[in-house]
């Protein structure tokens, strides 16, 4: 991941792969397309963009000489841009915005600006000494062009085409506008608003892979102050393809989480005191540097330090945040090695830039001096990958465990009901077992009595007198015949018994198979349960 040089006149640099993790700040928007309030507040912005013709506007053809002493007045543009950002903080720290070094070239400035391909070529070490100095704020607009080789008129007749067409996130837009630079006077009146709602919302048209993310907005503010709309749409198109912003912003932050992990291993690097303070605070680079990274700093810090982070991204490629995140940290290395949890992360999103106040150029030449060797950024890269991808395949295994513990929870719960379903059943058939024992006791009664019976009547027939004796005769006769009937019917019922005595074994055959076969399901269960309590 070599950055990118001035020298280089044409080409994208390579593109990087990677995987995700989700991250903080920004939250991406829902998307969502509503109506109502927020559609006359859309309908109210204009769907041409104002268009502020002010430094910063290069045509297609520009190449003659420019003799920027006589054609460029440093103080009426100075005053231009007082009017623009009289409302920024009431700190002033932003009136340095206004303030022109001293030792500005600006003979080599109508240099670059009438032949930047040649000089870039010629004399990349002094541009690049130039840039460190900080670009004149008269010719910003037009340098960060020529570094991005932004201009496009295709383009920009497309940024007018898509002005016109809606966008699934106006609403989001509309609700983050008041939210972003909410210190920047610009920004919280309408002009400003309607040219970052345009702005953002033709990109969310234009790459609808990314849509909208509110970090968008903060990375198109900044061109916005030194260029046209048409103009700052097509740096940010630049930014997001060429200089790879659009990874920080895709749905998965992939390629963002690919450079915070580049930005522990630097920190290891170049401040291992500092790296084991952040792992024995608990402190990872995506807590405090994910918000550097997506608004490339235009976050939290003053426009006059954003716009020469601007320059030195813009000049060199998008590596250049990793030595400016390192030159903070290790300017600031004792106060950070001092702090704990709570007010180290306060500091190093907040505080962090108070060192270089005065002298924000201190830290562009402090960021310039850190060496970072691009084989070991590619490294970083790959580790990254490669570790993305075993997080990749331990997530998977343990959703398939998750997906196993599932089934097994389902097939107890079908055992458990499968049990209950059983014990019902037994307790029916035991039911049925008391009624069969009551039913041959009653029945063992009534033969006990018939046999009584049959025996008092044989004894009154050998008592009776003679003349009755026919007639006792037929009588016992028929008795006989009942008694015979009552024996085959005690014979049907000792056999009916015993048949009952056979079901009543076979019931506790299957009564104690039964209880087998529940006190293995208790003990299939009670595996289950331990299983997914390991789990």
């Amino acid at each position: 991941m070599a950055s990118l040089d001035i020298l280089q006149t044409s080409g994208p640099p390579a593109k990087e792969t990677h995987t995700s993790q989700p991250t903080s700040l920004p939250s991406y928007s829902d998307g969502a397309s509503e109506s109502g309030d927020t559609l006359s507040t859309i309908e109210s912005i204009s769907p041409k963009p104002t268009g502020r013709q002010r430094r910063g506007t290069i045509s297609q053809q520009q190449q003659p000489t420019i003799e920027l002493k006589s054609t460029i007045s440093k103080d009426q543009d100075d005053n231009t841009i007082k009017d623009e950002l009289d409302e920024q903080d009431s700190s002033g720290q932003d009136k340095q915005l206004c303030e022109e070094p001293d030792d500005t070239d600006w003979e080599f400035w109508s240099q670059v600006i009438s032949d930047y391909d040649r000089v870039a070529k010629a004399e990349p070490k002094v541009l690049l000494l130039h840039v460190q100095r900080g670009v004149p704020h008269a010719l910003r607009g037009m340098v960060w062009q020529l570094f991005a080789k932004s201009k496009d008129v295709k383009l920009e007749q497309r940024y007018m085409q898509l002005l016109k067409e809606e966008s699934v996130y106006e609403k989001a837009i509309v609700r983050d506008l008041e939210r972003t630079f909410p210190h920047v006077g610009y920004f919280q009146n309408k002009e400003g608003q309607d040219a970052l709602f345009n702005i953002v919302k033709a990109y969310s048209i234009y790459e609808p892979d990314v849509g909208y993310c509110q970090g968008i907005a903060f990375i198109a503010g900044p061109l916005l102050v030194n260029m046209p709309e048409e103009e700052a749409f097509g740096v940010l198109i630049k930014l997001m393809d060429r200089y790879q912003l659009k990874g920080h912003f895709a749905p998965q932050l992939n390629l963002l989480h690919q450079r915070m992990y580049q930005l522990d291993g630097l920190i290891h690097d170049h401040l291992p005191h500092i790296y084991r303070h952040f792992e024995n605070q608990g402190i990872r680079s995506n807590m405090y540097a994910s918000q550097w990274f997506m608004t490339l700093f235009a976050y939290k810090f003053p426009f006059h330090f954003v716009f020469r982070v601007y320059d030195l991204i813009l000049a060199q490629g998008i590596e250049a945040l990793h030595r400016l995140a390192i030159a903070l940290l290790e300017k600031n290395q004792s106060h950070i090695l001092s702090m704990e949890f709570d007010t180290l992360l306060q500091f190093l999103t907040s505080d962090i830039l108070e060192t270089y106040k005065d002298d924000i150029g201190s830290l562009l030449t402090d960021a310039y001096a850190i060496k970072i060797i691009p084989r070991r950024l590619d490294k970083l890269a790959k580790e990254y990958q490669v570790e993305s991808a075993k997080a990749n395949t331990e997530a998977e295994a343990i959703e398939a465990l998750r997906r196993q513990n599932k089934l097994l929870s389902e097939t107890a719960r079908q055992l458990e009901s499968n049990m209950t379903q059983l014990n019902k059943e037994h307790l029916q058939v035991a039911n049925q077992l008391i009624e069969t024992k009551m039913d041959i006791a009653r029945i063992n009664d009534e033969n006990d009595a018939l046999r009584q019976q049959a025996y008092d009547l044989k004894k009154a027939l050998e008592t009776l007198p003679g003349d009755v004796e026919m007639r006792v005769t037929d009588e016992l006769e028929v008795l006989s015949t009942k008694n015979a009937a009552l024996t085959q019917r005690n014979a049907a019922l000792e056999e009916q018994l015993a048949y009952m005595e056979k079901m009543v074994v076979d019931i506790k055959v299957l009564y104690a198979e039964s209880e087998n076969e529940r006190e293995a399901l208790r003990q299939r269960l009670a595996d289950l349960k331990r299983l997914m309590g390991q789990h």
